[in-house]
């Protein structure tokens, strides 16, 4: 039905909303968790791409997801990215290690 499109459809966006969010925070720095914060979004969206139930935003997904590897890339040229990640008092190289060997 198309109450079920508007649905689905906010579902999708709420994913980026609620990544988005995790950069507002007023007293904390957020530049540790932009690479997280893009897998995340990218492994939720990649999961919903594959679903038949978001079937008929594929191709959306689809574009979403290239523009998100787009940017992600870009993370290969700026280390302060996976500095902040290691300079984080949690997250150390353990992040580091697990996600990239």
């Amino acid at each position: 039905s198309d109450w079920e499109c508007v649905n689905d459809t906010c579902t999708i966006i709420s994913d980026a909303n609620n990544i988005q969010h995790l950069f507002s925070p007023e007293h904390q720095p957020a530049l540790w968790c932009a690479i997280l914060s893009f897998e995340e979004l990218q492994t939720t969206w990649e999961e919903k791409h594959d679903s038949p139930k978001y079937s008929i935003y594929t191709e959306a997904i689809a574009g979403a997801l290239r523009k998100i590897g787009k940017y992600y890339n870009k993370f290969d040229n700026k280390p302060v990215y996976v500095l902040a990640l290691v300079l984080h008092p949690y997250y150390k190289l353990t992040y580091i290690k697990m996600a990239w060997g």
